[in-house]
């Protein structure tokens, strides 16, 4: 699909979500990113649609999930294999998290991408590793948390920035993950 190098792409993902946290997204015109980016609009409007798959896109292409699930044959392994290759926190993901979830009360087409594009397979990844720690025994199958497990992931990646804080980084996840997330689901 696209003739853009690895380093074009990424240097237009990154100026794309610069200009979100800057101008938000309801402000942001597609004229403007192409200024910003030194991209031609009939190259934006081709590759991504418009404002919204491009951002989706490039919050995907930025989020930094690798495609395999970490198997280490328990949960809090898998946890804590797959944030080795997390970004480490930092304001400006911060404040792109706050931009992006304040334009999805505003924009209903770009809640419903970056719900179905981000978030669901990201809630598809906790269940799959949330299920093998089940079928290893290490929780309970009926256990009351594992209907909320996903939302305890998630509440720090989405809270610390609302809260005013900078976007956690491994060490606070991995704390956050051994105090709250594992025993609430009987690991200890």
């Amino acid at each position: 699909m696209s003739r853009l190098t690895e380093g074009r792409l990424a240097e237009l993902y990154a100026g794309t979500l610069r200009l979100v946290v800057e101008r938000g997204f309801d402000k942001l015109t597609m004229d403007q990113i192409a200024e910003a980016t030194r991209s031609s609009k009939a190259t934006l409007y081709r590759q991504w649609g418009g404002k919204t798959g491009l951002v989706v896109e490039a919050l995907k292409c930025t989020a930094g999930h690798p495609e395999e699930l970490p198997d280490t044959g328990s949960l809090r392994g898998d946890l804590l294999a797959s944030l080795a290759d997390a970004p480490g926190g930092d304001e400006a993901e911060a404040e792109m998290v706050t931009a992006i979830m304040h334009a999805m009360k505003q924009d209903p087409e770009l809640a419903e991408a970056v719900r179905t594009q981000i978030i669901d397979p990201g809630r598809e990844r906790i269940g799959t590793m949330l299920k093998r720690a089940v079928d290893r025994g290490e929780i309970a199958p009926h256990c009351p948390a594992l209907a909320f497990a996903d939302l305890l992931f998630m509440a720090p990646f989405v809270l610390s920035p609302v809260l005013g804080e900078s976007t956690p980084d491994s060490a606070y996840i991995t704390a956050y993950y051994e105090a709250v997330v594992l025993p609430a689901l009987g690991i200890h």
